[in-house]
């Protein structure tokens, strides 16, 4: 076990150790966003930020179409549009927040690593 420990300690580099230090202000909402859209992941990010934004586009206007239009069955076509684009935004939103949840799992994750590092410093 000792030597596991001397590994996590000298893996840990400033890199992360500011990384952590960054995460002990607490970060919002936004900042949490934001943080998606960097990393490995940033291309898929940028993907589901932009077809959120086209299937709500589309859900507004389908939605304002079917309100406008005269016939029964364009009503019924825009209305099931707007539907599956606005379902079709909330599975976008929520593959967001699983990514941001996912981000705050590992923030954590390296915590504890530091946490142990410095209990194994101490303990040396």
């Amino acid at each position: 076990m000792d030597k596991f420990e001397q590994n996590l300690g000298m893996a840990l580099d400033a890199e992360d150790k500011d990384f952590l230090d960054n995460l002990e202000n607490g970060r919002g909402l936004f900042e949490q966003l934001g943080a998606t859209l960097h990393g490995p992941m940033r291309f898929w990010s940028y993907i589901v930020w932009f077809f959120t934004l086209v299937f709500a586009a589309l859900a507004f206007y389908s939605g304002w179409q079917a309100f406008f239009s005269v016939e029964v069955k364009y009503t019924v076509l825009w209305v099931a549009v707007c539907l599956g684009s606005a379902q079709a935004v909330g599975l976008l939103k929520m593959w967001m927040f699983d990514r941001m949840n996912m981000l705050s799992m590992l923030a954590e994750l390296k915590r504890i690593e530091l946490r142990v590092a410095q209990l194994n410093d101490k303990q040396n």
